[in-house]
């Protein structure tokens, strides 16, 4: 997902819990009442720059605080994008060393560059230590200059780096970026906020989802990272919200499928089983019907497989339930799209299928 189409508008900074509250029926959050809240990230950035000042401050045991816990090192990395300061490079260093032990995480793609930037040759060794960390890190700093680099490659892969994925204006970042490190923190309801509202935005005007590259069409995948980070939090109900725009937007067959599965998930999950068995046999219509390529060989992949999961789990709801008719018909959906599937993929929802036969046909 592009920065760009990642990033939160004004509107969807967090607010104070007593202001943060939304009328059942729609999902939407209320108006605000007063002066609008800070943007989020000034209460995500806070700590960090408190502990940025300390480390500045040559503090000992905050040094060793910080670079131990993964939550503060982001947030104070975060920090010092956006306050950078020639002596920096001595902190700057060692949380690079630090995150490192997290993987190919946006921050120590970060920390490389705030070193990079400095244009020291003599870092490079310790760039390339950190690159060789893993397989996802050597990835993620492939274009690193070589140890023989001079200090214009370096400044110049860094300086490229930051223009295309950081910056120094925290405005700029992606609403992510501050909902994450908000969760991070214990912040959820100023995350939550800043969800429900961002999915508001979005809801009244798709054309926040249009493309830097291609301004007619869409980036729906802010709209699945809304769906990811809602059930996160504990909303499934605004989640499937976001799913059902997310869904409504796809344009291919396989695409369209794929967000017909997950929605009839979490339509199963609190407990509408009416509308996932309708999303089921949209789904299925799509697959009679698909009216491009792009489904191509779903009856020997995991799609094909979660499909015939997804319709096995809503018959054991519908069972649950008392619905045995609704239940019977779904079953017998499943056993057909079970009967189309490879065998090794057939082998893999056989116990699921097992038990599921069982509990339906043993309605009265």
């Amino acid at each position: 997902m592009s920065r760009s189409a990642r990033k939160g508008s004004e509107t969807a900074n967090g607010i104070a819990k007593s202001r943060c509250r939304w009328p059942p029926e729609e999902g939407r959050a209320y108006d605000l009442i007063g002066p609008p809240p800070p943007p989020l990230w000034e209460p995500v950035l806070a700590a960090g720059r408190a502990d940025l000042a300390a480390l500045r401050a040559e503090d000992r045991a905050v040094w060793d605080a910080v670079a131990e816990d993964p939550v503060r090192r982001r947030i104070a990395l975060r920090a010092a994008q956006f306050d950078r300061a020639e002596g920096d490079l001595g902190p700057l260093r060692r949380l690079l060393r630090h995150e490192a032990r997290s993987s190919m995480t946006d921050e120590l793609r970060l920390a490389a560059v705030l070193v990079g930037l400095h244009g020291g040759i003599d870092d490079l060794p310790l760039l390339h230590e950190v690159r060789r960390t893993d397989f996802d890190t050597a990835c993620g700093l492939s274009e690193l200059p070589g140890l023989d680099a001079d200090p214009a490659e370096l400044l110049g892969w860094a300086r490229e780096l930051d223009d295309l994925m950081f910056g120094t204006d925290p405005a700029d970042e992606p609403l992510c970026t501050w909902t994450d490190l908000a969760l991070d923190q214990g912040m959820t309801n100023l995350a939550r906020c800043a969800l429900i509202r961002r999915l508001d935005a979005i809801e009244l005007d798709q054309g926040l989802l249009r493309r830097a590259d291609d301004p007619t069409r869409l980036d729906t995948s802010e709209l699945s990272a809304l769906v990811d980070d809602l059930e996160r939090i504990g909303e499934p109900g605004q989640a499937l919200r976001a799913q059902r725009l997310h869904t409504a937007l796809q344009e291919t067959a396989s695409d369209r499928v794929s967000a017909r599965l997950t929605q009839a998930r979490l339509e199963r999950e609190t407990g509408r089983l009416p509308a996932a068995d309708r999303s089921l046999a949209a789904l299925r219509d799509t697959l009679a019907e698909p009216k491009d390529d792009s489904l191509g060989f779903w009856r020997g992949t995991s799609l094909g497989r979660y499909i015939t999961e997804e319709h096995y789990k809503l018959a054991l709801a519908l069972a649950d339930a008392g619905s045995a008719e609704e239940a019977h018909a779904l079953l017998g959906a499943a056993e057909a799209i079970r009967g189309e599937l490879s065998e090794s993929a057939a082998l893999g929802v056989r116990e699921l299928a097992e038990r599921a036969v069982r509990r339906v046909r043993g309605l009265s």
